[in-house]
C-alpha cells in the first residue's frame, strides 16, 4: 500500500495522489440530491460521458495487479434492501460475486481481463434493470397482451386453498440470538407460531417452517418517510415484523392439521450485504437452530420432526435449500419436502433427495430473472437414483411482494409497495388485467404451499398441481397457473446424453444447442441467440461459468415439418405418460404441435397432445418476456399400430406455419411419486488459502483446498471457476474418485518486486455429477511484500495568475502495480473563493455543465475532483485552467478537502490578478 508522508501545509494546494482527470459534472436534479460538499466524494469514474461519467452514478476501474481489476460503481442512492442484488456484467467478461460496500450504494466485484475494462461496456443490473443507465428496462409495453390461459380441469381433491376443520391456537417465542460467521451483530430467534389447538385430535401434526426473504428491517410508526439503515433499530425505530406476513396461509393449514411456524432473520437483512453467497448460509444456520429448538418442544405440540416442511421466500428460498443440502440423515428431524416462493439462486444449486416445489412469479419485480428456476433444473442431473420430485410452477401476473402481507402496501405495518416496476397500464402493470390482485395472489399462494405440503405428506391426489396437468382449485379463481416437473419417479431422455436428434424432414431445422443466451445473432450453437431483451431462466448467460445443458431445438416455416429425438433405452408408455419440457419462442408466437412415436420395429403414430395442438407462447414484452419451458403432455393409452412399452423415438410434426421450440428434456412420468431413498450426497466446502508473493516472476501454483462431508461412492464431479489469478480467468472441471474425501484446486500466480495490492482470486464451485456443494465459494489471497511506494504530492506553484493553469503534481518513489486514486471536495476556504466564471468556459460547460449559475461560488457548485496514478507511472499532473478577466477583483482562493484511504487534507491555492 502506498504511504502518504505529511508534508508542510505550505506546499500543499489542491493535490492528490492520482488527482483529478476533472470535475465531475452535476446535473440539477443531482445537486439537489447531492452529499454534503464536506462530506466524502462519489468514488471516482473512469465511465462514460465527457470525463467519464455515468449519466446516474460513478464508475470506478482500479488494476490490483496482474490482469486483475476491481470494478464498482457508486449509485447517486443506497441500493433498495431486496432479495435480488446488483451486479456488474459485460463486455463478455466474468466477474466474481459482487459485494456491496458500507455506504450502501456502491456494489463491487473483480474481474480479470487482458484489458482495462471499459465501463461504456459494463451494466450494473438490479431486478432486471440496468440501474447505471437512466429510465426503466421495461418500457414500451402498453398493448402487449398475454395469451389467454388454456383450459383447466377441477383437481379431482379437496381445494388445498380451503381452511379445514381445527381449531387453531396462536403463539410466539424468542430464544438467546445466535451467532452467524460474517455477521457482527448476533441473529435475533424469534418464532410465530400457529397450530391445532392442544385439544385437536389430529394426530402427530409435521412441521411446517416458513422463512422470509431479503427486506427494509427498521421502520418508524410515527414517520412513514422517516428510514434508516442502522442494526439494531433504535428508537423511533421498529423492527419490521416481515415473519409475521405468513399468518394467513399458517392459519389454513393449523386449521388442516399442521402445525406451523414463522421465523424472523432481521438480522441477517440487516448485515448480509458483504457475504458473497448473499447470506444463505446465515439463514440455513437459523433454520437449523429453530429446528434444534423444537426437538425440545415437539411432543408437547404434538409435532412430527419426522415430516418437516421448509418453505422459503425470496432470499429465504435459497435459505431453506441450504439447510435442507446441509442436514444430515442423523439430524433429530427429517426434510420431507421444500416450497420454494420467488426465490433466489445465486449458488444455482439444489438439495438433492428433497422434493421441491418452486413458485415463479411472473410479473417478478425483485428477482425479475426468475432464477428459481434453477432448483428444478439442476436437479435433474445430480444423481441418478434421486427420485424426488423437482416441480416449477408459474403464476401468471404475480408479483414478488404480495406472497408476504407485511410487503404488502395498504395491509403491512410498515410502508411497502409493489416491487413491479413498469408501466401500470403494460403488461403485469397494476391496471393490466391479467395482474393478480395481492388477496389474489395470496389466494393461489395459499393453494399451492398448502398442495405441496399435503403432497410431501404422502398425498398423491396433488400431484397434478405441480406436474403440468391443465388442473385448478376453486379457491384461486381464474387465476392462470402453470407447471412442469422432472424426478418424481420420471424416466427422462435428455437432448446431447441419452438421446439424439432425428433427421430432420419436410423443411424442419433441427439441432442440439448449448443452453446459453446472447444477444448476438450469430452465435449458431447457442439456443439463446439474439434473445438480449428476453429472459431465458434455463439458460445461462453467454461468457458466464455456470455449467449449462444441452437443449433440442427445432423451427419451420411450413405445417407437417418434423424432426425430434431418437433414444437407444426405449421409453415404456403403456402406463405413463409422456412429458415434453418445451419453450416457445416468443418472436414466432403461438405454434401447433403433434407429436410422432416410433417404437423399435420402426412403426409410428402421430398423436395430438392433451389439451389440443396449439402451445402458446408467454407474451412478448421487452425485458419481461419469459422464455420458459411449458409441459407438453401426451396421453398415448390405447394407441393402436405402435409398441408403447418400446418408444425409441419422439419427433415433433408442426401443425403452424411457422414457429421455433426448444424442448429441455422428454420423459415418460407415473401418476403417481416414486418413492424417495433416504440418502444424502456427499458435499463438498471450498477452503480459502492464503501465501505470500515472493519475488520471482516464475509461474507458481498455489493450491485452494476443499474437503468432502460424506462418502463418495462412485465418480463425482464439479465445475470450477477462478476469476483473479494471473492471466485469464478459468473454468475447469474437477473429477472425484470414490472414497475421496479431500483435494486441490491449482490457481497460478507470479511474484514481483512492486508494491502491489493484494491479489485475490475468487473459487467458485458448481456441482454436476454425484456430488453437493455447501460452501461453495472459496479464494486464495496473495500477500503482497514489497515495500510500500511513498506517494507525495504538492502544487508546481502554491500562486499562480489568471491565466495560467493550476498544476498538481503526483509522485511515486517506485512504480505501482495498483492504480492510485484521490477524490476531494470543493469547500469553503479563506479568503474570496474562485467562482466558476474564474474557469475557462469550454472547461466549465464540459466538466460542470451549462444548466448552472457560473457566477456562484466554485464550493457551491457541488464540485468533486477525483483522478487517478495509473500503475506502472510515477507522476501525473493535473491541469485546471483559471480564465483570464482582467478585472480586479485582489487575491482569490481555491481550498479542496482531499480523500485518499483513511488520509484527510484540507489544501488551499492562491489566484492573483493578471498585471
Amino acid at each position: 500500500m502506498p504511504i502518504y508522508p505529511r508534508v508542510p501545509a505550505r506546499l500543499a494546494a489542491v493535490a492528490a495522489a492520482a488527482l483529478l482527470a476533472g470535475l465531475l459534472p452535476t446535473t440539477p436534479a443531482q445537486a439537489a440530491a447531492a452529499p454534503d460538499p464536506s462530506g466524502p466524494p462519489a468514488a471516482p469514474t473512469t465511465g462514460p460521458g465527457p470525463t467519464g461519467v455515468s449519466p446516474t452514478g460513478t464508475w470506478r476501474v482500479v488494476a490490483i495487479g496482474g490482469d486483475t481489476y476491481e470494478v464498482s460503481w457508486t449509485s447517486p442512492d443506497a441500493f433498495p434492501t431486496t432479495s435480488d442484488r446488483p451486479t456488474i456484467g459485460g463486455a463478455g467478461l466474468a466477474f466474481g460475486a459482487p459485494t456491496i460496500e458500507d455506504d450502501g450504494r456502491t456494489v463491487t466485484a473483480v474481474v480479470t481481463s487482458a484489458e482495462r475494462p471499459d465501463p461504456v461496456e459494463l451494466d450494473v443490473v438490479l431486478s432486471g434493470d440496468r440501474v447505471d443507465e437512466r429510465g426503466l428496462d421495461p418500457a414500451d409495453t402498453v398493448g402487449e397482451t398475454a395469451s389467454p390461459a388454456p383450459g383447466r380441469a377441477p383437481l379431482a381433491a379437496t381445494d388445498p386453498g380451503e381452511p379445514g376443520t381445527f381449531s387453531t391456537a396462536t403463539s410466539d417465542y424468542t430464544l438467546e440470538p445466535v451467532k452467524v460467521a460474517g455477521m457482527r451483530q448476533p441473529i435475533e430467534m424469534v418464532g410465530h407460531v400457529v397450530e391445532p389447538a392442544a385439544d385437536q385430535l389430529t394426530g402427530p401434526r409435521p412441521l411446517v417452517l416458513f422463512m422470509h426473504g431479503r427486506h427494509d428491517f427498521c421502520y418508524d410508526p410515527g414517520d412513514p418517510d422517516n428510514y434508516s439503515e442502522r442494526w439494531p433499530c433504535r428508537a423511533p425505530f421498529a423492527e419490521i415484523p416481515s415473519h409475521l406476513g405468513y399468518d394467513y396461509v399458517q392459519r389454513v393449514l393449523a386449521s388442516q392439521g399442521y402445525a406451523t411456524v414463522s421465523v424472523r432473520v432481521n438480522g441477517i437483512n440487516a448485515q448480509d450485504d458483504r457475504l458473497d453467497d448473499g447470506g444463505a448460509a446465515a439463514r440455513a444456520t437459523i433454520v437449523e437452530a429453530h429446528l434444534d429448538h423444537w426437538v425440545d418442544v415437539a411432543a408437547g405440540h404434538q409435532v412430527d420432526l419426522g415430516q418437516v416442511v421448509l418453505v422459503g421466500h425470496s432470499r429465504g428460498g435459497e435459505g431453506v435449500d441450504r439447510a435442507s443440502i446441509g442436514i444430515p440423515l442423523s439430524a433429530p428431524y427429517t426434510i420431507a419436502g421444500q416450497v420454494l416462493v420467488a426465490p433466489t439462486n445465486f449458488a444455482s444449486h439444489t438439495a438433492p433427495y428433497v422434493p421441491t416445489v418452486t413458485v415463479l412469479p411472473y410479473c417478478d419485480g425483485d428477482v425479475s430473472d426468475i432464477q428459481g428456476q434453477r432448483f428444478t433444473d439442476t436437479g435433474r442431473d445430480l444423481a441418478t437414483d434421486d427420485t424426488s420430485l423437482k416441480s416449477s410452477v408459474l403464476v401468471m401476473g404475480a408479483n414478488h411482494n404480495f406472497f408476504n402481507t407485511e410487503w404488502t402496501p395498504g395491509i403491512a405495518a410498515a410502508p411497502a409497495s409493489d416491487d413491479w416496476y413498469g408501466d401500470r397500464d403494460g403488461p403485469c402493470g397494476r391496471r393490466d388485467p391479467g395482474r393478480l390482485k395481492a388477496g389474489e395472489q395470496r389466494d393461489v399462494g395459499t393453494a399451492y404451499i398448502a398442495g405441496a405440503v399435503k403432497l410431501f405428506a404422502g398425498d398423491d391426489a396433488y400431484l397434478p398441481l405441480f406436474d403440468g396437468s391443465p388442473v385448478t382449485v376453486p379457491s384461486i379463481g381464474d387465476a392462470d397457473v402453470r407447471s412442469h416437473a422432472i424426478g418424481g419417479g420420471r424416466d427422462e431422455r435428455r437432448p446431447g446424453g441419452e438421446a439424439t436428434a432425428t433427421t430432420p424432414r419436410s423443411g424442419a431445422r433441427t439441432q442440439v444447442c448449448k443452453g446459453s443466451s446472447t444477444s448476438a445473432t450469430s452465435a449458431s450453437a447457442l439456443c439463446g441467440r439474439g434473445t438480449g431483451n428476453l429472459i431465458t431462466p434455463h439458460w445461462t448467460p453467454a461468457g458466464e461459468a455456470t455449467p449449462s445443458r444441452k437443449f433440442f431445438e427445432m423451427s419451420w416455416t411450413n405445417r407437417g415439418a418434423t424432426g425430434g429425438l431418437t433414444f437407444a433405452d426405449p421409453l415404456d408408455l403403456s402406463t405413463d405418460r409422456l412429458e415434453l419440457r418445451t419453450i416457445v419462442d416468443s418472436r414466432f408466437t403461438n405454434v401447433g404441435l403433434r407429436v410422432r412415436l416410433t417404437d423399435g420395429n420402426g412403426d409410428s403414430a402421430v398423436v395430438e397432445p392433451v389439451g389440443g395442438t396449439r402451445l402458446d407462447a408467454l407474451l412478448e414484452a421487452p425485458s419481461l418476456t419469459k422464455l420458459w419451458a411449458q409441459a407438453l403432455l401426451v396421453d398415448a393409452t390405447g394407441l393402436a399400430g405402435v409398441d408403447l412399452a418400446d418408444i425409441r423415438s419422439v419427433e415433433l410434426v408442426s401443425a403452424s406455419t411457422r414457429g421455433r421450440v426448444w424442448v429441455a428434456d422428454l420423459a415418460a412420468a407415473p401418476s403417481t411419486l416414486a418413492p424417495v431413498p433416504a440418502r444424502r450426497l456427499p458435499q463438498l466446502d471450498l477452503g480459502r488459502l492464503v501465501v505470500a508473493e515472493g519475488s520471482s516472476k516464475a509461474r507458481k501454483v498455489a493450491r485452494v483446498p476443499f474437503t468432502i462431508t460424506g462418502t463418495t461412492t462412485s465418480p463425482a464431479r464439479v465445475v470450477v471457476a477462478t476469476v483473479g489469478q494471473h492471466g485469464s480467468a478459468r473454468r475447469t472441471v474437477v473429477d472425484i474418485a470414490p472414497g475421496q474425501t479431500a483435494g486441490t484446486i491449482p490457481v497460478t500466480y507470479v511474484g514481483n518486486r512492486v508494491d502491489d495490492h493484494d491479489l485475490i482470486t475468487q473459487v467458485r464451485a458448481w456441482p454436476t455429477r454425484g456430488i453437493a456443494t455447501d460452501d461453495y465459494l472459496g479464494g486464495l489471497t496473495v500477500l503482497d511484500d514489497d515495500p510500500d511506494a511513498i506517494v507525495t504530492f504538492k502544487p508546481v506553484k502554491r500562486t499562480v495568475r489568471e491565466g495560467q493553469p493550476i498544476i498538481f503534481r503526483v509522485t511515486t518513489s517506485a512504480a505501482t502495480g495498483y492504480d492510485i486514486y484521490v477524490g476531494g471536495t470543493v469547500v469553503n476556504g479563506p479568503g474570496t473563493d474562485l467562482r466558476g466564471t474564474d474557469i475557462r468556459a469550454a472547461w466549465m460547460r464540459r466538466h460542470v455543465g451549462t444548466d448552472i449559475d457560473l457566477t456562484a461560488p466554485l464550493h457551491t457548485l457541488y464540485v468533486q475532483p477525483d483522478g487517478r496514478l495509473e500503475a506502472g507511472t510515477r507522476t501525473f499532473d493535473l491541469r485546471l485552467p483559471t480564465r483570464a478577466d482582467r478585472v480586479r477583483e485582489g487575491v482569490e482562493k481555491l481550498t479542496i478537502r482531499l480523500y485518499m484511504d483513511d488520509e484527510r487534507r484540507t489544501r488551499t491555492i492562491s489566484v492573483l490578478d493578471t498585471r
